[in-house]
């Protein structure tokens, strides 16, 4: 008896201490603080707006009002491959949601069974046998009390997590519906470039037929000729460049809308829009809820915090009621006659597992710093996309005027020596230099204004102006507090 005791006393020791120890583990989490400095606003002139700016705009690309991309915006939003993946997770993680949400609520298990026995005997007189039925069931009920919140505290985790999941949907959409409008604007471009190397082969040839006339009439040599023939074959080796480009924009966007790549998709716009869009790039602390992407690694960071607190409340003891009801009898019309019925209430936890329990505290731990950092890294990483698209745009629009003006020049250039040539004052090649730089200015000023549209929508991607057609967001009263 004293031994008994001994042992009782010893394990009641141990179950005290653990508990103690354990009580110590669950104290409250340091507050994180976010390793990274959110400045006050932008710099550049295009980024010192002082307050903040609307809320974000839902189907951004209307205020470049075609109807064309605002139809090719829609089709990939329902279409789109990725977008389709992302609604899965969204449903994975719904319904990882509420298989935690079970947790809170009792189990009953049942069986049903029979059994049949039959035994053969020798006797004087021959053989016997002798067979016998029986018949079982039982329900079992069991619950356990949430006293710490390890079940609350998942079901905060994977609630955060259905959040992010959304949220990743909501940023997939802005990113597909800028793709597929710098697609777009990419082909008209490619598309521009073309009709005007087509139209500088017709002027070169042109060029090359006088030449040739002019030779033969004894007023330009077979250098002269040459040179205008070498021009003619530079430009319509470019052709086979363009074509394949414009091609290749066609598949992507088709892949992008959902298309199979190869298949016609129609783009009938002939020239670049003559409105962009230009977001308020307001204040850098506005991205923190404008842009889906740091508000989903936020709710991770938070999400993650949440599994702390569940992997804490492991360390405690459970408490589990218990009810049972078992039937047995030889006929089965008379199953749930005979039955016997318990009632239980059980204490467990653990006392050794080898610091299992202890090594899941400090890896949930090292994940909210992992988050923790990921989350700054979006952060820092949505200022620099902001700054950029802020210095692309500024940059981009001076260096389109100064182009402006060297094609200007240019063309005066080309002027005065078509002039000086036909009065036999300079070469050929003076005039076919100008008239070739002329060319290159042309095609490349159309390519530098469809960068300076992409650069707008990029703005539009970096502050975080929405896409329709994507799932809505949990609220913040249904996130809880954290």
């Amino acid at each position: 008896m004293i031994r008994v005791s001994l042992y009782l006393i010893c394990a009641g020791v141990i179950l005290m201490s653990g508990v103690v120890s354990g009580c110590r583990t669950t104290g409250r989490e340091p507050v994180s603080v976010l390793p990274v400095e959110i400045p006050q606003d932008f710099s550049g002139p295009a980024g010192q707006t002082k307050t903040p700016p609307d809320p974000p705009i839902r189907n951004w690309w209307q205020t470049m009002d075609s109807p064309e991309l605002s139809g090719l915006i829609r089709a990939g939003l329902a279409a789109n491959y990725d977008l389709q993946v992302r609604r899965a997770r969204i449903d994975q993680a719904r319904a990882s949601l509420e298989k935690e949400r079970a947790g809170l609520s009792p189990e009953l298990d049942y069986s049903l069974g029979g059994k049949r026995a039959s035994t053969r005997v020798k006797t004087d007189q021959g053989a016997a046998t002798d067979g016998s039925h029986s018949w079982d069931g039982s329900l079992t009920g069991t619950y356990t009390v949430d006293v710490w919140g390890e079940v609350r505290a998942g079901i905060q985790a994977r609630t955060l997590e259905l959040e992010a999941a959304r949220l990743d949907l909501n940023d997939a959409a802005l990113d597909l519906s800028a793709d597929i409008a710098e697609a777009w604007v990419d082909i008209i471009s490619a598309r521009n470039r073309l009709e005007i190397l087509d139209s500088q082969i017709q002027v070169n040839q042109t060029h090359l037929d006088l030449q040739k006339l002019r030779f033969l009439n004894g007023r330009a040599s077979a250098l002269d000729v040459s040179q205008q023939r070498e021009s003619l074959a530079q430009a319509l080796s470019s052709r086979p460049l363009l074509e394949k480009e414009a091609r290749q924009l066609m598949n992507e966007l088709g892949f992008l809308t959902g298309e199979t790549p190869g298949q016609p998709v129609s783009v009938a716009t002939p020239a670049l829009p003559e409105t962009i869009p230009m977001a308020d790039a307001g204040i850098p602390a506005a991205l923190l809820e404008n842009r889906s992407d740091v508000r989903a690694a936020r709710m991770r960071l938070l999400a993650s915090r949440s599994e702390v607190e569940a992997a804490k409340a492991d360390l405690m003891p459970s408490f589990t009621l218990s009810a049972s009801a078992l039937f047995s009898s030889g006929q089965l019309d008379l199953l749930f006659e005979n039955w016997v019925a318990t009632l239980a209430a059980q204490l467990g936890g653990p006392l050794l597992d080898g610091g299992r329990r202890r090594a899941e505290v400090e890896r949930t731990r090292a994940v909210v710093r992992e988050q923790l950092n990921l989350y700054a890294q979006t952060v820092s990483s949505a200022i620099r996309e902001v700054e950029d698209s802020l210095v692309g745009i500024d940059r981009q629009k001076a260096y389109i005027e100064q182009l402006e003006q060297e094609l200007e020049a240019v063309r005066l250039t080309l002027k005065d020596a078509r002039i000086q040539y036909l009065n036999g004052q300079s070469s050929y090649l003076n005039y076919l230099t100008a008239w070739t730089r002329i060319e290159r200015l042309e095609r490349q000023l159309v390519d530098e204004r469809a960068t300076y549209v992409k650069e707008g929508i990029n703005l539009c991607r970096a502050v975080g102006w929405q896409a329709a057609g994507t799932e809505n967001t949990l609220s913040a009263q249904n996130l809880g507090a954290n």
